[in-house]
């Protein structure tokens, strides 16, 4: 009998320490999770910030674009294109595109 006693008090004090570690365990874990939420819930402001200052401080254009036909002095404007059914080329002086020797 004697021998089933201390088995028990060695068993509740096993299990005792076993549940010690086991919350221990469980407040560690729940500790790192907080710190990690926390990190993550900087990073997500910090990028609405990041957004939000970049709306406010971009300018956007509202005011429409002036009618060339009303400017004074306007001529269309000049294009990259091949140019439209209208196209004409500009004057060149015969020389313009020779390419020059080298000595």
């Amino acid at each position: 009998m004697e021998n089933y006693d201390s088995w028990n008090s060695w068993l509740r004090e096993q299990k005792s320490w076993l549940r010690e570690q086991w919350r221990r365990t469980i407040d560690a874990q729940t500790s790192v999770a907080v710190i990690f939420a926390g990190i993550a819930a900087l990073f997500i402001a910090g990028i609405a910030a990041a957004f939000i200052y970049a709306k406010d401080t971009n300018p956007t254009q509202t005011a429409s674009t002036p009618s060339i036909a009303n400017a004074p002095g306007a001529r269309a404007p000049e294009t990259t294109g091949s140019g439209g059914i209208n196209y004409i080329p500009p004057k060149q002086h015969p020389g313009e595109n020779e390419q020059k020797e080298r000595p």
